[in-house]
């Protein structure tokens, strides 16, 4: 991935049709240096939420996500730096 470039993660629409699943947090935002910090080494996580009473087991190999690669602006007085040490929700917002 590029430097000026996050992935997006959405649930395949089979799995929220048909499954009643739901991504926890509507849509996943990967940063382009999301891998190889201190606190993860770039595994995607995905939650979902079951809107259905029935439980349902997510399989190896099921196709459970698709990504969409995006690239971002920064404006021009971006004052942001530093070295990103987190993982999931590291913000601390």
């Amino acid at each position: 991935m590029e430097d000026d470039e996050y992935l997006s993660i959405f649930i395949r629409s089979s799995l929220a049709f048909k499954k009643g699943l739901m991504l926890a947090n509507s849509t996943g935002i990967v940063d382009s240096d999301y891998y190889n910090n201190a606190d993860n080494e770039g595994h995607i996580m995905i939650a979902y939420y079951n809107t259905n009473d029935q439980a349902y087991t997510l399989e190896k190999g099921e196709r459970i996500g698709q990504g969409i690669f995006m690239k971002y602006l920064t404006v021009n007085d971006d004052a942001a730096s530093g070295i990103r040490t987190g993982g999931i929700g590291s913000t601390g917002k």
